[in-house]
């Protein structure tokens, strides 16, 4: 769950508050729809494979990776650990651009 909130905490450098954290009271897919709304909502940058990409397009990519891993993703640490980090694809971690410009690697930022 800290993996979850550290998460969140970085999405919303891009917005007016650290205030927001996923409520205990969700279920898991509840915390996965949650953090989905929260990328697309954001004001950050998402670097896939290179590429920029705005928060809703982002968002839709991984609804787009987490219905194609059926039911193999179970909690929002999944998610991000699996669906979130990189590209399934080429392998090639995924990044968030920071406001200033600083590029940080969605899975460290997630570790932190």
């Amino acid at each position: 769950m800290m993996r979850v909130l550290v998460f969140l905490m970085f999405l919303f450098l891009g917005r007016t508050s650290f205030a927001h954290e996923v409520p205990n009271h969700l279920s898991e897919q509840e915390k996965i729809n949650y953090l989905l709304n929260t990328i697309g909502n954001s004001q950050l940058i998402f670097v896939r494979n290179g590429e920029e990409y705005p928060g809703q397009q982002a968002k839709e990519h991984l609804q787009m990776k987490l219905k194609a891993s059926g039911n193999a993703i179970q909690t929002a640490e999944e998610f991000i650990s699996t669906i979130a980090s990189h590209s399934s694809m080429t392998g090639k971690p995924y990044y968030v651009e920071l406001p200033e410009g600083k590029m940080i690697e969605a899975e460290k930022m997630a570790a932190r």
